[in-house]
């Protein structure tokens, strides 16, 4: 079933609506923690640093809360929905695999915004503010079931990727748990089967709550987009 898109009674002529400026600075806010916490990447050139799904996922809420602050000050259309919404689930992966699997950050971290560590604001901060973002300021029901695919898709091309790297490369491997050397692919397949049904679920958790939502907004009146 097509869910239609929500209704948008335009602004007047040459008006802001003040909510949307305010929607405009939380985001530009986000975005900024978010390139804060990968400054290595964008700002010093360690291009290496994107082997890091933790990495990649902060580097991909920068643009999309960029995009979206623009979208909201400017009255123009918002992200798409598949990549809004990807990038809310790639943040929650983020989060979770960050307290359940990874070691703690070390104690004597430097700080690199307001007080906050690299782990903080890449493994605490920036995915409950993402989810926060898809929950009240985004508009609702555009999200379809396909998408959980689609997504996955990405998930099974960075292990593609890693995989590739450290075989023929003999290069070191980001995370233990693809880690082909310590595992060997029985371990690997595992691995990549447990995390995949994880993954899969909550795609498909976060676009029922897509669907199950009202369909504007709420808060903020941003322009209806395409999903």
């Amino acid at each position: 079933m097509t869910i239609s898109e929500p209704s948008r009674e335009p602004d007047a002529a040459g008006t802001v609506n003040p909510v949307n400026v305010v929607v405009a600075l939380f985001r530009f806010g986000v975005a900024a923690l978010a390139l804060a916490g990968t400054k290595e990447v964008w700002l010093h050139g360690q291009l290496d640093d994107l082997l890091y799904f933790t990495n990649q996922s902060g580097v991909l809420l920068a643009v999309v809360m960029i995009w979206a602050g623009f979208a909201s000050l400017l009255g123009k259309r918002q992200p798409p929905g598949w990549f809004k919404g990807g990038v809310t689930l790639f943040l929650a992966i983020t989060g979770l695999v960050a307290y359940f699997v990874l070691e703690p950050e070390a104690a004597d971290a430097p700080t690199l915004a307001i007080g906050l560590t690299s782990g903080q604001i890449e493994h605490q901060l920036d995915p409950v503010l993402a989810f926060l973002d898809f929950l009240l300021l985004d508009q609702h029901r555009r999200l379809r079931w396909r998408y959980s695919w689609w997504w996955l898709v990405y998930l099974l091309a960075y292990v593609t990727f890693t995989t590739v790297r450290g075989t023929v490369w003999d290069l070191d491997y980001p995370y233990g748990f693809i880690d082909l050397g310590e595992l060997g692919w029985g371990g690997l397949l595992l691995n990549v089967l447990v995390y995949g049904i994880g993954f899969t679920l909550l795609g498909l958790l976060i676009i029922l709550i897509d669907r199950r939502m009202p369909a504007r907004a709420l808060v903020g009146n941003p322009v209806p987009t395409r999903t």
